[in-house]
């Protein structure tokens, strides 16, 4: 039988329920730990992106959830090991109140050989306090290109995706600032979490507040 929904989501109550979604799980997940978020108050942009220093060393994965099973790897030092594997994540942040801020831009998320998944996020920036800030948001136009998804590490699927692109998904990021603040001053090298999910087909998801974040997060 179907698995309807997101049932992590549900069990949390994190999240309200989800409008015109197919019954069936999510065809791809992607996380990667240890980006490099940086915030230009002038500008107002957000950005995270795959690091190789001595201070943050990304590491993740891309993984088709839809059969056949399998998983493009970045491990730690991708960046230098491939000459086209990368991570970007950048978005204009607009801020609500001390707590609460939007933001919107768009994602990608490129293989070893250059080939790119890639869509529009938008979402919401929540923050308890001490400089710790959620995001959890929605994932619109999502494409991906090429026959197949290479991991600059090891590891490659069958790019064609069971529905048709572009897809619908959901993501969550976490990072926390040390010394506080809340998009209130510059910041760079802050380490951020990014993950996502593809659904099968279009579909329309809120979610609210930052316990999506758990709810959310993929085994790994």
């Amino acid at each position: 039988m179907a698995d309807c929904g997101i049932r992590g989501l549900a069990g949390l109550g994190a999240v309200s329920v989800l409008t015109g979604w197919a019954c069936a799980g999510p065809v791809l997940s992607f996380g990667f730990t240890d980006l490099a978020g940086s915030f230009d108050t002038g500008s107002a942009v957000f950005r995270a992106v795959a690091s190789d220093t001595e201070e943050l060393g990304t590491s993740g994965d891309v993984t088709r959830l839809a059969p056949t099973q399998a998983t493009a790897n970045y491990d730690v030092g991708f960046l230098s090991r491939s000459a086209n594997a990368n991570v970007v994540l950048e978005m204009v942040v607009s801020i609500l109140d001390p707590m609460t801020a939007t933001g919107t831009g768009a994602f990608s998320i490129t293989d070893d050989d250059g080939d790119v998944l890639s869509g529009q996020i938008t979402g919401t920036f929540n923050t308890p306090g001490a400089g710790i800030t959620f995001f959890a948001g929605l994932l619109s136009e999502v494409s991906i290109t090429g026959d197949s998804f290479d991991g600059p590490d090891g590891g490659s699927f069958v790019a064609d995706l069971p529905g048709r692109q572009p897809y619908d998904g959901a993501s969550v990021s976490l990072f926390i600032l040390s010394g506080g603040g809340f998009f209130n001053r510059d910041f760079e090298n802050v380490s951020v979490q990014f993950d996502g999910q593809l659904l099968p087909s279009p579909g329309s998801i809120v979610l609210l507040g930052a316990g999506s974040l758990i709810a959310l997060h993929r085994r790994r």
